[in-house]
Protein backbone atom coordinates (compact mmCIF):
# COMPACT_ATOMS: atom_id res chain seq x y z
CA UNK A 1 0.00 0.00 0.00
CA UNK A 2 2.85 2.17 0.54
CA UNK A 3 4.77 1.67 -2.93
CA UNK A 4 6.23 -1.72 -1.65
CA UNK A 5 8.13 0.12 0.99
CA UNK A 6 9.77 -2.53 3.94
CA UNK A 7 7.34 -2.33 6.60
CA UNK A 8 8.23 -4.23 9.96
CA UNK A 9 6.03 -5.84 12.34
CA UNK A 10 6.66 -6.74 16.08
CA UNK A 11 4.73 -9.43 18.08
CA UNK A 12 6.07 -10.20 21.57
CA UNK A 13 5.73 -14.05 22.87
CA UNK A 14 5.25 -13.75 26.67
CA UNK A 15 5.32 -17.10 29.05
CA UNK A 16 3.56 -16.98 32.39
CA UNK A 17 5.28 -16.83 35.37
CA UNK A 18 3.79 -19.60 37.02
CA UNK A 19 2.34 -22.43 34.26
CA UNK A 20 5.04 -21.60 31.36
CA UNK A 21 1.66 -20.86 28.95
CA UNK A 22 2.45 -18.81 25.98
CA UNK A 23 0.69 -15.83 25.21
CA UNK A 24 1.18 -13.47 21.66
CA UNK A 25 0.96 -9.33 21.72
CA UNK A 26 0.18 -8.99 18.22
CA UNK A 27 0.92 -5.59 16.45
CA UNK A 28 -2.43 -5.20 15.16
CA UNK A 29 -4.07 -1.62 14.60
CA UNK A 30 -6.46 -1.73 17.46
CA UNK A 31 -10.37 -0.14 16.18
CA UNK A 32 -12.57 1.60 18.64
CA UNK A 33 -15.26 -1.33 19.39
CA UNK A 34 -18.86 -0.37 18.84
CA UNK A 35 -21.02 -0.47 21.39
CA UNK A 36 -23.56 -3.78 20.44
CA UNK A 37 -27.69 -3.32 20.48
CA UNK A 38 -28.42 -5.88 22.40
CA UNK A 39 -31.90 -5.32 22.23
CA UNK A 40 -33.24 -7.92 19.69
CA UNK A 41 -31.25 -10.44 21.83
CA UNK A 42 -32.77 -9.56 24.64
CA UNK A 43 -36.36 -9.43 23.64
CA UNK A 44 -36.34 -12.34 21.68
CA UNK A 45 -34.52 -14.76 24.41
CA UNK A 46 -36.92 -13.49 27.24
CA UNK A 47 -40.19 -16.19 25.98
CA UNK A 48 -38.19 -18.96 26.19
CA UNK A 49 -36.26 -18.15 29.79
CA UNK A 50 -36.02 -20.74 32.29
CA UNK A 51 -34.67 -18.16 34.93
CA UNK A 52 -37.07 -15.76 34.94
CA UNK A 53 -39.29 -15.45 38.59
CA UNK A 54 -42.23 -16.33 37.04
CA UNK A 55 -41.15 -19.67 35.54
CA UNK A 56 -37.98 -20.63 37.95
CA UNK A 57 -39.59 -22.16 40.35
CA UNK A 58 -42.11 -24.45 38.26
CA UNK A 59 -39.07 -25.43 35.52
CA UNK A 60 -35.56 -26.14 36.98
CA UNK A 61 -35.25 -29.30 38.83
CA UNK A 62 -34.00 -29.61 42.74
CA UNK A 63 -30.84 -31.43 44.32
CA UNK A 64 -31.06 -35.04 45.06
CA UNK A 65 -31.17 -35.33 49.09
CA UNK A 66 -28.44 -38.16 48.93
CA UNK A 67 -26.00 -34.89 47.69
CA UNK A 68 -27.39 -32.23 49.00
CA UNK A 69 -29.21 -31.06 52.41
CA UNK A 70 -31.24 -28.52 50.29
CA UNK A 71 -33.44 -28.94 47.13
CA UNK A 72 -32.32 -25.26 46.39
CA UNK A 73 -30.70 -22.22 47.86
CA UNK A 74 -31.53 -18.79 47.92
CA UNK A 75 -29.89 -15.42 48.52
CA UNK A 76 -31.90 -11.92 48.02
CA UNK A 77 -32.83 -12.51 44.20
CA UNK A 78 -30.38 -15.10 43.88
CA UNK A 79 -31.06 -18.99 43.84
CA UNK A 80 -28.74 -21.98 42.91
CA UNK A 81 -30.38 -25.03 41.30
CA UNK A 82 -28.86 -27.95 39.68
CA UNK A 83 -27.60 -27.46 36.04
CA UNK A 84 -29.57 -29.64 34.10
CA UNK A 85 -26.71 -30.44 31.88
CA UNK A 86 -23.64 -30.36 34.18
CA UNK A 87 -20.07 -30.64 32.86
CA UNK A 88 -18.66 -32.15 35.97
CA UNK A 89 -19.64 -34.38 38.77
CA UNK A 90 -21.33 -31.91 40.86
CA UNK A 91 -23.02 -28.65 38.86
CA UNK A 92 -25.45 -26.15 40.11
CA UNK A 93 -26.61 -23.15 38.42
CA UNK A 94 -27.09 -19.49 40.45
CA UNK A 95 -29.19 -17.42 38.71
CA UNK A 96 -28.45 -13.95 39.86
CA UNK A 97 -31.27 -11.99 39.47
CA UNK A 98 -34.90 -11.27 38.66
CA UNK A 99 -33.87 -8.95 35.93
CA UNK A 100 -33.82 -10.80 32.91
CA UNK A 101 -31.06 -9.10 31.38
CA UNK A 102 -28.27 -7.04 33.56
CA UNK A 103 -25.97 -4.61 31.80
CA UNK A 104 -22.34 -4.51 32.88
CA UNK A 105 -22.87 -1.43 34.15
CA UNK A 106 -25.99 -2.56 36.27
CA UNK A 107 -24.82 -5.00 38.38
CA UNK A 108 -24.90 -3.94 42.26
CA UNK A 109 -22.72 -4.75 45.58
CA UNK A 110 -26.18 -6.86 46.57
CA UNK A 111 -26.86 -8.69 43.35
CA UNK A 112 -23.35 -9.81 43.09
CA UNK A 113 -23.12 -10.75 46.62
CA UNK A 114 -25.69 -12.80 47.38
CA UNK A 115 -24.97 -14.78 44.01
CA UNK A 116 -21.73 -15.63 45.37
CA UNK A 117 -22.96 -16.14 48.70
CA UNK A 118 -25.70 -18.43 47.26
CA UNK A 119 -22.60 -20.62 45.15
CA UNK A 120 -20.83 -21.11 48.55
CA UNK A 121 -23.46 -22.17 50.53
CA UNK A 122 -23.89 -24.99 47.76
CA UNK A 123 -20.16 -25.80 47.63
CA UNK A 124 -20.29 -26.17 51.56
CA UNK A 125 -22.80 -28.61 51.24
CA UNK A 126 -20.99 -30.79 48.84
CA UNK A 127 -17.66 -31.01 50.45
CA UNK A 128 -19.80 -31.94 53.98
CA UNK A 129 -21.19 -34.56 52.23
CA UNK A 130 -18.66 -35.61 49.29
CA UNK A 131 -14.63 -34.58 50.21
CA UNK A 132 -13.21 -35.96 47.49
CA UNK A 133 -14.80 -32.84 45.32
CA UNK A 134 -11.53 -31.23 45.75
CA UNK A 135 -11.42 -28.98 42.79
CA UNK A 136 -14.46 -26.39 42.89
CA UNK A 137 -14.97 -23.15 41.07
CA UNK A 138 -17.61 -20.09 40.46
CA UNK A 139 -17.57 -19.40 36.70
CA UNK A 140 -19.80 -16.99 34.41
CA UNK A 141 -20.11 -17.30 30.73
CA UNK A 142 -21.74 -13.89 30.25
CA UNK A 143 -23.80 -13.51 27.52
CA UNK A 144 -23.84 -15.79 23.92
CA UNK A 145 -20.23 -14.36 22.99
CA UNK A 146 -19.16 -15.36 25.77
CA UNK A 147 -20.98 -19.12 25.97
CA UNK A 148 -23.46 -18.06 27.87
CA UNK A 149 -26.68 -20.26 26.06
CA UNK A 150 -29.09 -18.37 28.47
CA UNK A 151 -29.21 -14.75 28.66
CA UNK A 152 -30.34 -14.33 32.14
CA UNK A 153 -27.36 -13.94 34.37
CA UNK A 154 -26.31 -17.18 36.14
CA UNK A 155 -23.06 -18.05 37.48
CA UNK A 156 -22.39 -21.91 37.14
CA UNK A 157 -20.60 -23.80 39.97
CA UNK A 158 -18.57 -27.35 39.50
CA UNK A 159 -16.97 -29.15 42.11
CA UNK A 160 -15.09 -32.71 41.22
CA UNK A 161 -12.61 -35.56 42.16
CA UNK A 162 -10.92 -34.75 38.66
CA UNK A 163 -8.64 -31.79 37.32
CA UNK A 164 -9.90 -29.53 34.13
CA UNK A 165 -6.14 -28.87 32.70
CA UNK A 166 -5.96 -25.16 34.40
CA UNK A 167 -5.22 -27.16 37.65
CA UNK A 168 -3.57 -29.71 36.14
CA UNK A 169 -0.78 -27.01 34.73
CA UNK A 170 -1.29 -25.18 38.16
CA UNK A 171 -0.94 -27.47 40.36
CA UNK A 172 2.40 -28.90 39.45
CA UNK A 173 3.72 -25.64 39.05
CA UNK A 174 3.02 -24.42 41.99
CA UNK A 175 4.97 -27.24 43.93
CA UNK A 176 7.85 -26.72 41.62
CA UNK A 177 8.25 -23.12 42.65
CA UNK A 178 8.18 -23.74 46.22
CA UNK A 179 10.43 -26.69 46.22
CA UNK A 180 13.45 -24.39 44.41
CA UNK A 181 12.75 -21.12 45.82
CA UNK A 182 11.41 -22.14 49.38
CA UNK A 183 8.55 -19.70 49.02
CA UNK A 184 4.84 -19.41 48.11
CA UNK A 185 4.41 -18.14 44.69
CA UNK A 186 1.50 -15.72 44.82
CA UNK A 187 2.85 -13.77 47.60
CA UNK A 188 5.93 -13.52 45.49
CA UNK A 189 3.96 -12.59 42.35
CA UNK A 190 2.43 -9.50 43.70
CA UNK A 191 5.53 -8.05 45.33
CA UNK A 192 7.62 -8.71 41.64
CA UNK A 193 4.10 -6.98 40.27
CA UNK A 194 4.74 -4.11 43.01
CA UNK A 195 8.47 -3.54 42.34
CA UNK A 196 7.92 -3.10 39.13
CA UNK A 197 5.25 -1.14 38.88
CA UNK A 198 3.61 -2.17 35.52
CA UNK A 199 0.78 -4.38 36.15
CA UNK A 200 -0.09 -4.58 39.76
CA UNK A 201 -3.52 -2.42 40.07
CA UNK A 202 -4.29 -2.34 43.72
CA UNK A 203 -3.52 -4.80 46.79
CA UNK A 204 -4.76 -5.07 50.11
CA UNK A 205 -4.01 -7.50 53.26
CA UNK A 206 -6.81 -9.88 52.23
CA UNK A 207 -7.47 -9.16 47.96
CA UNK A 208 -4.58 -8.61 44.93
CA UNK A 209 -5.58 -7.19 41.78
CA UNK A 210 -3.27 -7.52 38.46
CA UNK A 211 -3.39 -7.66 35.01
CA UNK A 212 -1.96 -10.87 34.06
CA UNK A 213 1.41 -10.47 32.30
CA UNK A 214 0.72 -13.58 29.62
CA UNK A 215 -2.99 -13.11 29.59
CA UNK A 216 -5.24 -16.10 28.91
CA UNK A 217 -7.77 -13.62 26.89
CA UNK A 218 -7.86 -10.53 25.14
CA UNK A 219 -7.15 -9.30 28.73
CA UNK A 220 -6.94 -10.94 31.80
CA UNK A 221 -7.66 -9.50 34.93
CA UNK A 222 -6.89 -11.73 37.94
CA UNK A 223 -7.45 -11.01 41.86
CA UNK A 224 -6.15 -13.15 44.07
CA UNK A 225 -7.92 -14.22 47.36
CA UNK A 226 -5.01 -13.87 50.14
CA UNK A 227 -7.48 -13.90 53.02
CA UNK A 228 -9.38 -17.51 51.49
CA UNK A 229 -8.24 -21.42 51.45
CA UNK A 230 -11.61 -22.84 51.11
CA UNK A 231 -14.89 -21.37 49.46
CA UNK A 232 -16.36 -21.66 52.92
CA UNK A 233 -13.83 -18.25 53.43
CA UNK A 234 -15.20 -16.46 51.00
CA UNK A 235 -17.18 -14.20 53.20
CA UNK A 236 -17.41 -10.72 55.17
CA UNK A 237 -15.20 -8.00 54.33
CA UNK A 238 -13.07 -10.67 52.28
CA UNK A 239 -16.32 -11.27 49.99
CA UNK A 240 -17.66 -7.43 50.11
CA UNK A 241 -13.98 -6.94 48.94
CA UNK A 242 -13.86 -9.39 46.02
CA UNK A 243 -17.23 -8.04 44.79
CA UNK A 244 -16.11 -4.11 44.95
CA UNK A 245 -13.16 -5.20 42.45
CA UNK A 246 -15.34 -7.48 40.14
CA UNK A 247 -17.97 -4.36 40.04
CA UNK A 248 -14.61 -2.27 38.79
CA UNK A 249 -13.48 -5.08 36.42
CA UNK A 250 -17.11 -4.79 34.80
CA UNK A 251 -17.50 -1.27 34.19
CA UNK A 252 -13.81 -0.81 33.03
CA UNK A 253 -14.84 -3.69 30.61
CA UNK A 254 -17.80 -1.60 29.53
CA UNK A 255 -16.47 1.27 29.03
CA UNK A 256 -14.45 -0.49 26.33
CA UNK A 257 -17.97 -1.15 24.81
CA UNK A 258 -17.53 -4.94 25.44
CA UNK A 259 -20.39 -6.61 26.38
CA UNK A 260 -19.48 -9.80 27.35
CA UNK A 261 -17.22 -12.03 29.69
CA UNK A 262 -15.60 -14.94 30.96
CA UNK A 263 -14.79 -15.41 34.51
CA UNK A 264 -13.81 -18.56 36.86
CA UNK A 265 -12.63 -18.38 40.82
CA UNK A 266 -10.58 -21.36 41.38
CA UNK A 267 -10.61 -23.74 44.85
CA UNK A 268 -8.01 -26.22 45.29
CA UNK A 269 -9.12 -27.75 49.00
CA UNK A 270 -6.64 -28.80 51.33
CA UNK A 271 -3.63 -27.66 49.79
CA UNK A 272 -2.41 -24.87 51.51
CA UNK A 273 0.22 -23.64 48.21
CA UNK A 274 -2.74 -23.57 46.30
CA UNK A 275 -4.36 -19.75 46.75
CA UNK A 276 -7.69 -19.04 45.90
CA UNK A 277 -7.78 -16.76 42.60
CA UNK A 278 -10.39 -15.57 39.92
CA UNK A 279 -9.39 -14.49 36.25
CA UNK A 280 -11.73 -12.36 34.00
CA UNK A 281 -11.63 -12.10 31.01
CA UNK A 282 -14.04 -9.84 28.23
CA UNK A 283 -14.72 -11.48 24.98
CA UNK A 284 -14.78 -9.31 21.76
CA UNK A 285 -15.49 -9.70 18.11
CA UNK A 286 -12.73 -8.22 15.85
CA UNK A 287 -14.11 -4.98 13.55
CA UNK A 288 -14.83 -4.63 10.66
CA UNK A 289 -16.06 -8.58 10.34
CA UNK A 290 -16.64 -9.31 13.38
CA UNK A 291 -14.07 -11.90 13.76
CA UNK A 292 -14.11 -14.45 16.55
CA UNK A 293 -10.70 -13.70 18.78
CA UNK A 294 -9.94 -17.37 18.90
CA UNK A 295 -8.79 -18.80 15.59
CA UNK A 296 -6.42 -22.08 15.16
CA UNK A 297 -3.90 -20.53 17.37
CA UNK A 298 -6.68 -20.47 20.42
CA UNK A 299 -8.04 -23.35 19.09
CA UNK A 300 -5.86 -25.70 17.95
CA UNK A 301 -2.63 -24.97 19.41
CA UNK A 302 -3.45 -23.48 22.54
CA UNK A 303 -2.12 -20.36 22.25
CA UNK A 304 -3.45 -17.20 23.68
CA UNK A 305 -3.24 -14.20 20.75
CA UNK A 306 -4.41 -10.32 21.74
CA UNK A 307 -3.88 -7.19 20.54
CA UNK A 308 -4.12 -5.31 23.70
CA UNK A 309 -0.86 -4.76 25.92
CA UNK A 310 -1.24 -5.51 29.71
CA UNK A 311 -0.21 -2.71 31.02
CA UNK A 312 -2.10 -0.52 28.99
CA UNK A 313 -5.16 -2.12 30.20
CA UNK A 314 -3.88 -1.59 33.81
CA UNK A 315 -3.00 1.71 33.41
CA UNK A 316 -6.84 2.16 32.19
CA UNK A 317 -8.30 -0.02 34.85
CA UNK A 318 -6.39 2.27 37.60
CA UNK A 319 -7.59 5.75 36.38
CA UNK A 320 -11.20 4.51 37.32
CA UNK A 321 -10.31 1.88 40.39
Amino acid sequence: MEGYAEVRRFSEVRYDPLTGHTSRILDFPVRELKRPDLTGLIESSRPLCPFCPEVVEKVTPKFHPDLASSGRYARGEALCVPNAFPYDENGAVTVMSHRHFVGLDEFTPAMMADAFACCIDYLEDVRSKQPDMVYQSLNWNYMPQAGGSIVHPHLQIAASSTATNYYSAAIPALSRYHSDSGEDFWPDLVEEERRRGERLIASSRLLSWVVAFAPMGIFDVVGILHGAQAPGDLRGELLQDMVTGVLKVLRYIDSLNMASLNMSVYFHLDDDLFTPHLRICPRVNIPPFETSQINYMGMLHNETLTIMKPEDICTGIRQLW
